[in-house]
């Protein structure tokens, strides 16, 4: 029996390989340099990828895409805590029976309402 020989990466997959790295480090930094190195890697293709590097490539795409949703999805959660932190300084949050959320505005301030 025959051992079968691995293929290399396509360079493209190495770069999206070093880009999945960089966002599990939270390395936002290095995302546009390597964004213009993935686009080097597919312009210096001389042959047509094979199926295999396809798969190989798209598989490490959707990784990437998944963890970049995670991480947006984040940021929108942070960014919705912030504002409701920046809310509460200014108003008073109840809810009624029906579990809607109600919001009371005081205008004035606190030393107006002591």
């Amino acid at each position: 029996m025959q051992a079968v020989k691995p293929t290399p990466l396509p360079a493209a997959a190495k770069v999206l390989d070093q880009i999945y790295a960089a966002m599990l480090a939270s390395d936002y930094g290095a995302l546009a340099g390597l964004t213009v190195a993935l686009e080097q890697a597919q312009q210096w293709q001389t042959n047509p990828p094979t199926e295999t590097e396809i798969q190989l490539i798209r598989y490490r795409a959707e990784r990437n895409a998944a963890v970049l949703l995670a991480a947006q999805r984040g940021i929108r959660a942070a960014r919705r805590r912030l504002a409701d932190i920046r809310a509460s300084h200014s108003s008073f949050v109840t809810y009624d029976s029906s579990g809607r959320r109600a919001e009371v505005v005081e205008s004035r301030n606190l030393a107006q309402r002591l």
